[in-house]
């Protein structure tokens, strides 16, 4: 029995090993090293969800802060515009969730961001929600942090030794007509766009940061048409188009394929949908394939093997670290670093 058993074990540790051959020679590492070089962007890219916000309130200051002096190679925002045309970063359509709007404009909670001005917004605590779904994590100064506008997080991504890229992802564009042209407009205004970045001297620009090589923007969406609108308003820049199990049930893998090839944007699945047969085929076809969102180094590691060549996370330090990478800094020393 001890003999059967033990033939048993090697068969399926036979059959295990050839999987991951087989899956490894799918999406071979050269391949995709040469499809990120190709748009200047790194292979196994640390993208910081929303900042660092497994650790602080998404989408502010501190959250991409923290993110940034670890060490990330991109900040990712959620873009949005408000009723008097300034581009900011939130995710949900609505602020109830993540400030105390129902406190401060009592009835307007269900509102859409875009019913409100800059001013408006600047008035809520967009912190305080966190401390009290985290206790474990929260800080007496993510009190009364403010909703942050884009040239909010351009100047922060700027601002350290370590200069990260930027990878922002336009939120409902269909409610904002114009939105991608404005958020092109923008990014060329404060010297983003340039494909002759200003580089450190030469060894030193990985160092420095994505943000000093031409890469350091990406501009992603769910929604092919503003896929579409990027390709031709900024064809230089790298783009992806996002997708999950509900875009496969609507669309259809192949046609999501076949609209990523022809707007040459690379594909980002959600974790479930990142199969490496999936990724095979859009490596084929030179397409870079960044994946959502991972916070769990056993889960870099399986789909990084299944193909996938950068991970949005909420946990830059945890990636980092699953890449190899040092973080640049302790989360409590950074954190104090900036008053938090």
């Amino acid at each position: 029995m001890a003999k059967r058993i033990s033939i048993i074990i090697a068969i399926l540790i036979v059959v295990l090993l050839g999987t991951i051959a087989g899956i490894s020679l799918l999406n071979p590492q050269n391949k995709r090293e040469a499809i990120c070089r190709r748009w200047d962007i790194p292979y196994k890219a640390v993208i910081a969800h929303r900042g660092a916000s497994f650790y602080a309130p998404e989408e502010t200051e501190p959250a991409y802060l923290l993110a940034r002096d670890l060490g990330a190679d991109y900040l990712e925002a959620d873009i949005q515009r408000t009723k008097d045309g300034v581009l900011i970063a939130l995710h949900d359509d609505t602020l109830e969730r993540t400030t105390n709007v129902k406190t401060i404009f009592p009835g307007r909670e269900k509102e859409y961001v875009e019913r409100f001005t800059l001013a408006e917004l600047r008035k809520l605590d967009a912190g305080s929600w966190f401390n009290a779904a985290f206790p474990e994590r929260a800080r007496k100064g993510y009190e009364k942090l403010k909703i942050l506008t884009l040239e909010d997080i351009l100047h922060i991504a700027k601002g350290g030794t370590h200069k990260p890229g930027i990878y922002l992802e336009i939120k409902s564009p269909k409610r904002f007509p114009g939105i991608a042209a404005q958020l092109v407009e923008t990014l060329t205004r404060h010297g983003w766009l340039s494909r002759n970045a200003a580089m450190s001297p030469q060894g030193q620009a990985e160092q420095a940061g994505v943000g000093q090589s031409s890469g350091r923007v990406i501009l992603q969406s769910f929604d092919p048409e503003c896929v579409a609108d990027f390709a031709r308003l900024a064809p230089q820049v790298p783009r992806l188009y996002l997708y999950d199990k509900d875009e496969i049930k609507e669309r259809g893998w192949d046609r999501i394929l076949a609209t990523a090839i022809g707007f040459n944007a690379g594909l980002g699945p959600s974790g479930y949908v990142a199969t490496p047969w999936k990724n095979s085929k859009g490596h084929s076809a030179g397409l870079f394939i960044h994946v959502y969102t991972i916070n769990k180094s056993w889960q870099v590691h399986l789909l990084t093997l299944f193909g996938a060549d950068g991970f949005f996370t909420d946990r830059a330090d945890m990636l980092l670290e699953s890449y190899g990478r040092k973080p640049l800094g302790s989360i409590d020393e950074i954190l104090k670093k900036h008053g938090y």
